[in-house]
């Protein structure tokens, strides 16, 4: 399965509407994925040149691709 990053954030998202209803476990993996958006650089242009860095971006990517197949299941 294919997964299309959405466009990176600049900041983690901290809050989940909290709302008893049947979307909420939807919404908070909606937030942890979209939290899988941010990214680390190491230059203004957003490129990474960091080992540690690139590895983190790459576990990003991949979570981003769990979250993507576990939330499909769901709706």
């Amino acid at each position: 399965m294919e997964t299309t990053l959405q466009e990176i954030t600049k900041q983690m998202v901290l809050h989940v509407d909290g709302t008893p209803d049947e979307n909420y476990p939807l919404r908070i993996l909606q937030t942890y994925r979209d939290n899988c958006n941010v990214m680390w650089a190491t230059t203004m242009d957003g490129s990474c040149d960091n080992p540690l860095f690139t590895e983190m971006n790459k576990h990003q990517r991949q979570r981003a691709e769990i979250l993507d197949r576990a939330m499909a299941k769901l709706k």
